[in-house]
C-alpha cells in the first residue's frame, strides 16, 4: 500500500512537471515557433521599401543605353546596388505575372492564371498591400496590372488595367479625314461631340495637340468623358479614345481618391492608355508614341503626388515601356524585319530608347521626392514582369515577351554587386525579409540570396499569411473588359463564353443544377433551356466549393510540418489545394 509521504511526492512531480511544460509552451509561442498564422501584430518592419515596376524592362536596352552616358538614375541603382536577372514564368502576362511578384505565389495558386481571370476578384491570396494593411502600416499602391477593382489599403490605390468600361467604343482612338468630320461620319464614341471636336481641332497646327475636352454620350446617363486630338496632316486628325471620367467606374481606393488626384493635376486621371493592336495601320506610328507618353506623365505625376509621404511600401508599376515595345520594338530592330518599311525605321527607331529615357527620369523624380521628405530612410527595388526580344513571326512588325527581366536592390546594406539569376515569385519574400517580416512557408518563392547576406539578418517565417477571409473566383471578365482587351492588342477571339463557365460550374455541383441556366440530364454541351441568361448579360454564379486542406509543401518530409496554434479569432488557410476549375489561359502574347 502507497504511503501518504509517496503519494505526496508523486504530486509534487506532476505538478512540477505540468509547470514546465506550460513554461516551455510558452517560451515556444513567445519564439514564434508553434505559430501557425502570422498575427496581425507579428513584426514591426525595420525598413520602408519604396517598388517600382518597369513593365517589360530588359537589360538588353537598359545596359547599353547606360554603357552610353544614359538612364542616370536607373544607372546609380545599377552602380550602388544588386543587379541582376528576374526570370518570368508563362504564361507571360502582365497581371498574370505581376500577381506572382506580389504575392510570392505561382498562378496555378494565385488565381490570376490568363487574359480571362485578369482582376483582383480572381486573386485567391493576399498580395503584399494586403498583408502590410493588415498591421495598420502605410500603403500606397499605383498602377499594378491585375488590381481592379480597387481594394482598400492602409494608404491609397489607384488600380492598374484591365479595367472594364474605362473607354468608350474603342481602345486606340480614331483617324478621320476632314471630309468625314465634316460630314460626321465617324463611330459612336464621338457622334455625340462632333460640334466640339470641329471647333477644337480648327486652328491646330500639324503635329499640335488639343487639351484635354470633354466627350458626351447622351444614350449613357450619368456618363462623362474625356479626350484629345493631333493634327496629323492639313486634312486629317487623330482622336484619342473617349476616357470615362464620372464616378460610375471606381478605380482608386478610397472611392474619390480619383478626383481629388485629378483636380491636383488639372487634368483627368487617366488609368488606362490607348491600345497598340491597330500597329499595322500607316498613321498609327504617327500618333501612338505620343499619347502613350502623355498618359504615362499623368499616371507617374499622381505617384509623385504620395512619393513624399509617411508610406511604409510604395508601390508604383509603370507601363509605358511595355506598351512601347510592342508596336515600336521593329523600328529600333530592323535587321530582325526582312520586309520592314525603312522609311519609317529611321523615323520611329528611337521610339523604344525614348521610352526607358522617360522612365528613368519618373524613377528619378520619385526616388527624389522620397529622399527630400523627412520620412527615414528607405530601400529602392525596381522590377520587371519580362523583358522584350524580336518576334519570331517575321510577318509581324512587333516586339515580343522575353522571359528575362530585371532586378535592382539599392538601399542602407546592399553591397554594389551582379545578383545570381532569381525568379518573379522571389520578389514578395525579398520585400518581406527586408522589411523584417516573416517569410509565409507556403510560399513559393525565396528571398533574393545576396539581399539576406548583406542584411545578415536570419530569415524568419510563419506557415502562412491566409486566414480564410479571401476568396478569389474563377468567373471570367465580362465582355466590356474583353472588348478592351482586344483593343489593347492583347487577346484574339470572342469574349469567354459564359457556357464554358456555366459548365464548369456544372461539374461542381451535383444535379446538374447551374446557377441562370438549367443544363438538362447533366451533359456537357447540352443546349440551355428557355429562360437563361443571354450571352451579353452576367449570369449568378454559384458559391465556389469549400477549399481542400491545405497540402503540403513537396520539400518537406511527410510527418515533419509544424505544429500549429492559431490565433484567437484567426482561421489559417494555406491557398495550396483552394482551385477552382480554370479556364484555359491564352499563352500568345
Amino acid at each position: 500500500m502507497m504511503s501518504t509521504i509517496e503519494r505526496g511526492r508523486m504530486r509534487f512531480e506532476r505538478t512540477c512537471s505540468g509547470i514546465r511544460m506550460v513554461c516551455l509552451a510558452v517560451l515556444l509561442v513567445t519564439a514564434g515557433i508553434v505559430s501557425g498564422c502570422a498575427s496581425r501584430e507579428d513584426s514591426v518592419p525595420k525598413g520602408r521599401v519604396m517598388v517600382l515596376g518597369i513593365d517589360g524592362g530588359t537589360w538588353n536596352v537598359i545596359e547599353p543605353m547606360m554603357a552610353a552616358g544614359q538612364l542616370p538614375h536607373i544607372k546609380k541603382l545599377y552602380d550602388e546596388g544588386l543587379h541582376g536577372i528576374l526570370q518570368s514564368r508563362p504564361p507571360i502576362l502582365s497581371p498574370v505575372v505581376w500577381t506572382t511578384i506580389f504575392t510570392g505565389f505561382k498562378s496555378d495558386t494565385h488565381g490570376v492564371t490568363d487574359w480571362k481571370t485578369s482582376q483582383s476578384t480572381n486573386r485567391r491570396v493576399s498580395a503584399i498591400w494586403g498583408i502590410y494593411s493588415e498591421r495598420k502600416l502605410k500603403t500606397d499602391v499605383f498602377n499594378v496590372p491585375g488590381t481592379w477593382p480597387p481594394e482598400p489599403v492602409e494608404g491609397v490605390m489607384l488600380s492598374g488595367f484591365p479595367l472594364s468600361g474605362s473607354t468608350y467604343a474603342g481602345n486606340t482612338g480614331e483617324v478621320l479625314t476632314s471630309e468625314q468630320l465634316d460630314a460626321g461620319r465617324t463611330t459612336a464614341a464621338y457622334r455625340d461631340s462632333l460640334d466640339e471636336i470641329r471647333s477644337r481641332t480648327a486652328r491646330l497646327e500639324t503635329g499640335q495637340w488639343t487639351p484635354w475636352f470633354p466627350g458626351k454620350v447622351p444614350s449613357r446617363a450619368g456618363f462623362v468623358g474625356a479626350m484629345r486630338a493631333m493634327r496629323l496632316a492639313p486634312d486629317k486628325i487623330y482622336l484619342t479614345p473617349l476616357y470615362r471620367t464620372d464616378d460610375g467606374i471606381v478605380v482608386s481606393e478610397p472611392r474619390d481618391l480619383r478626383g481629388k488626384i485629378s483636380e491636383r493635376l488639372r487634368e483627368p486621371y487617366i488609368p488606362e492608355g490607348p491600345g497598340w493592336s491597330r500597329w499595322a495601320e500607316p498613321d498609327t506610328a504617327d500618333f501612338l508614341y505620343a499619347h502613350l507618353k502623355q498618359v504615362f506623365d499623368i499616371q507617374s505625376r499622381a505617384a509623385l503626388e504620395y512619393a513624399g509621404t509617411d508610406w511604409g511600401l510604395f508601390l508604383y508599376v509603370m507601363t509605358l515601356v511595355d506598351r512601347v515595345s510592342h508596336p515600336y520594338w521593329a523600328y529600333s530592330h530592323p535587321d530582325d524585319y526582312p520586309d520592314l518599311d525603312r522609311d519609317k525605321a529611321e523615323r520611329y527607331e528611337s521610339a523604344v530608347a525614348d521610352a526607358y529615357r522617360a522612365s528613368d527620369e519618373a524613377l528619378g523624380k520619385i526616388i527624389e521626392r522620397a529622399q527630400s521628405s523627412s520620412n527615414g530612410a528607405f530601400s529602392v527595388v525596381v522590377v520587371s514582369d519580362h523583358g522584350f526580344a524580336s518576334s519570331r513571326d517575321k510577318t509581324k512588325a512587333i516586339g515580343a515577351h522575353d522571359p528575362d527581366g530585371i532586378y535592382l536592390v539599392w538601399g542602407p546594406g546592399i553591397k554594389p554587386e551582379s545578383g545570381a539569376r532569381a525568379f518573379i515569385e522571389d520578389v514578395t519574400p525579398t520585400l518581406l525579409y527586408m522589411m523584417g517580416m516573416p517569410i509565409g512557408d507556403d510560399m513559393d518563392g525565396k528571398p533574393i540570396a545576396e539581399v539576406t547576406a548583406d542584411l545578415g539578418r536570419a530569415v524568419k517565417t510563419v506557415d502562412t499569411y491566409e486566414h480564410g477571409d479571401r476568396r478569389g473566383n474563377d468567373r471570367p471578365v465580362d465582355d466590356a473588359t474583353w472588348e478592351q482587351l482586344r483593343g489593347l492588342g492583347y487577346v484574339d477571339g470572342a469574349p469567354p463564353r459564359r457556357e464554358q463557365q456555366q459548365l464548369q460550374q456544372q461539374q461542381r455541383q451535383p444535379g446538374g443544377r447551374v446557377q441562370g441556366r438549367v443544363a438538362p440530364d447533366n451533359k456537357p454541351g447540352a443546349r440551355a433551356q428557355d429562360g437563361a441568361a443571354p450571352d451579353n448579360k452576367p449570369v449568378r454564379q454559384a458559391k465556389p466549393d469549400k477549399p481542400a486542406n491545405p497540402a503540403k509543401r513537396p520539400d518537406k518530409a511527410a510527418g515533419q510540418s509544424r505544429p500549429r496554434v492559431q490565433p484567437k479569432g484567426q482561421q489559417c488557410r494555406s491557398p495550396r489545394g483552394a482551385g477552382a476549375a480554370r479556364i484555359a489561359g491564352d499563352q500568345t502574347r
